[in-house]
């Protein structure tokens, strides 16, 4: 079993097809600020943090063995606000260690 404490961050775990959506949200942002065009764009494993909403680091799949991590603020439903792409670190290796901000 795996312990968080409040406010901190998970333990990786593999991605649902909920943290796929929400990759999907932010996935035009991604493109247009890393001048990048993934030929895909499958989200492996993820760390979460509740705050006011839902922080994600994910590891992302964009094809021929490449590998980014991309960092997401889901708003907390009540905001009425899409996700935002805070930050994300290109040349990842499968399985590199996430969450290093």
């Amino acid at each position: 079993m795996s312990f968080t404490l409040p406010g901190g961050w998970s333990t990786p775990r593999p991605a649902t097809a909920k943290d796929q959506a929400v990759a999907d949200k932010v996935k035009d942002l991604f493109v247009t600020q890393s001048k990048t065009h993934p030929s895909k764009f499958k989200v492996h494993s993820v760390i979460t943090q509740t705050v006011a909403g839902y922080k994600y680091w994910m590891e992302v799949d964009t094809g021929n063995n490449s590998y980014v991590h991309i960092y997401v603020l889901e708003p907390m439903p009540s905001a009425n606000e899409k996700p935002k792409l805070l930050s994300f670190k290109l040349n990842k290796k499968k399985g590199e260690k996430l969450g290093d901000c």
